[in-house]
Formats: structure tokens, C-alpha cells, sequence
């Protein structure tokens, strides 16, 4: 049974949501720490494995569980920034993109070991809203992933546009040397953007946990196609990779069934997740051939 593309155009809309999560928190460390963080799907993990131990094991009601996820991740991700990234800032980017590398393996099987191999689903009520005339659904669940990524994307507006730390992070990533003899203590600003670049990742892990599951390796499942949204969004933008992530998610969801057939007449055999993989990098080759500097083609800092 082929799915009316307004349903279609819902799927991609939730899939763009958690990328744009993931995407933006990456985009941030790239723009003001100036590092590939390989390590960000790792960071989304453990998110996906506090929120389904806070509505699983301690019964907290999901809303509550995604602010606990939210400063629980932020908290260990500067942490591990604070011991792994933090005394190689010198060191080139080279040096911690390997570092990123590395770290990510180590986080992955090291939740592997703690957590187990097993998928553990978050649970949670949900109510589904038919549009028969329209031709789709939507449930409580889609609604509520789709409405906390557009929150996170005003708060974080409104952080970087009106506040001093938010003013500070663009100075700092447009000149850290002369955000420095300015006075902009920029050792507060690297850990401001630790802590809300790991915090966005551990929100976007507590929605791909209600709509997938937690497992090890669901962040570094979902890595591709954030730096992909990054890249496509223009990398350093924050608001770039919001719209790189919904035209990611949509395209994808859209050209999927496409893919399909064209799969069944060719004989050929792929799975879902290379459809999806293909896809996502035949749209970021054709915008960057198009616009090199990717949508926006401006960094946070010009924002």
C-alpha cells in the first residue's frame, strides 16, 4: 500500500526534528570550538539511555525526563570535553578530529558494556489525530518531537541574539584573539558551548528513543546524516542546520519510495538505511554544487 505523500511529508518532518537536534549541537562545536566532533552520536546515546531510565526505571513523566536528559548529558559532555578536548585546543584540528574518532568508539562500546546490546524502547502514552480528508495521521508523540525542536530552535535564537553569553559566542567565534583582549573570558564561552551543544544532543537522544529506541549505537546511527544537515545547512550555522535537517528529512522520506521502486525493477538489494544514506548524499552533493557554502552560507557568527 503506497503512503499519500502528506504522511510522507509528517515522517520527514519528525526525522528532520531529532536531526535538527543533533545538528545543531554538532554545528556549534564546529563554529566556536573550531573541531569535527565524531563523538556528538555518543553524546545522543546517552541521552537516549537517561531519558528511558528516568520514565522507565524512576517513572518520571516524559517532559520531566527530557529536562533531566537535557542537563544530565550536558553535564557529562562538557565533562568529557573538559578531560579529552579541552588540553589539545592547540594541538590542530587533525589532532582532535582523531581524538573525536577515538573518543567515540570508546564511549560507544563503553555503553555497550554498562547498558547491553539491547534496544530498550521509552514508552509513553500516544494519542493518534486522523486527517482522513487529507489524507494523513498525526500522533501525540510526532507532535511533541516536532514542537520541542521549534522551542529549542527560539530559546536558542533568543540566547544568541539577546543575551551577553549568547553576543560573547559570536565574538569569540568570530575572532577569539580579539574576543580575548576585549575582555570576553573565552574559557567560559567554550564551556557554554559544551554545555549546549551536549544538552541539545541529549534532548535529540530522548526523541529518537520514544520514536526508535535506546541502543548503543543509536547516535552513531543517526551521525551521518547530522553532519550531513551540518554541511548542508552551511557548517557553522545553527540556523542553517535547522533548514538543512527538515529539507534532509523530508527529501529523504519523500524519495524513499522511490528508491524502492526503482530497487524492485532494477533486482537489486538494498536495505532502508542505504536507501536513506543514498539519498541524503545526492542531496548534499547537488546544494553544494549548486551553493558551496551550503543554504545559509553564513557562519553563527553573521547570523
Amino acid at each position: 500500500m503506497e503512503i499519500p505523500l502528506a504522511q510522507e511529508v509528517i515522517f520527514g518532518l519528525v526525522i528532520g526534528s531529532y536531526i535538527a537536534l543533533g545538528a545543531i549541537g554538532f554545528t556549534l562545536v564546529y563554529g566556536l570550538v573550531n573541531m569535527i566532533n565524531f563523538a556528538h552520536g555518543e553524546f545522543i546515546t546517552i541521552g537516549a539511555f537517561v531519558g528511558y531510565f528516568a520514565v522507565a526505571e524512576i517513572g518520571l513523566p516524559l517532559p520531566v525526563a527530557v529536562l533531566v536528559a537535557l542537563g544530565g548529558t550536558a553535564v557529562v559532555g562538557w565533562g568529557i570535553a573538559r578531560i579529552t578536548f579541552e588540553p589539545m585546543n592547540d594541538a590542530g584540528a587533525v589532532p582532535l578530529l582523531l581524538m573525536s574518532i577515538g573518543l567515540g568508539l570508546v564511549l560507544r562500546n563503553g555503553i555497550r558494556a554498562i547498558a547491553g546490546p539491547d534496544r530498550r524502547n521509552i514508552r509513553t502514552d500516544v494519542a493518534t489525530y486522523r486527517f482522513d480528508d487529507l489524507g494523513f495521521f498525526v500522533t501525540s508523540q510526532q507532535l511533541l518531537i516536532i514542537g520541542l525542536t521549534l522551542v529549542s530552535v527560539l530559546v536558542l535564537h533568543l540566547f544568541l541574539s539577546r543575551t551577553m553569553l549568547g553576543i560573547a559566542m559570536r565574538a569569540t567565534a568570530d575572532n577569539e584573539d580579539l574576543a580575548l583582549v576585549s575582555g570576553i573570558d573565552t574559557r567560559r564561552v567554550r564551556n557554554a558551548v559544551w554545555l549546549a551543544a551536549s544538552g541539545l544532543a541529549g534532548v535529540a537522544g530522548v526523541m529518537l528513543g520514544t520514536a526508535q529506541a535506546a541502543s548503543p549505537t543509536v547516535g552513531f546511527g543517526q551521525l551521518l546524516l547530522i553532519i550531513t544537515a551540518a554541511i548542508l545547512g552551511g557548517a557553522g550555522s545553527p540556523y542553517g542546520a535547522v533548514a538543512g535537517s527538515y529539507i534532509l528529512g523530508v527529501a529523504v522520506t519523500v524519495s524513499v519510495p522511490f528508491l524502492q521502486r526503482l530497487e524492485e525493477t532494477l533486482a537489486l538489494n538494498l536495505e532502508l538505511t542505504a536507501l536513506n544514506s543514498t539519498m541524503a548524499f545526492v542531496i548534499l552533493i547537488v546544494v553544494l554544487l549548486v551553493r558551496p557554502g551550503g543554504l545559509v552560507s553564513a557562519e553563527v557568527r553573521t547570523s
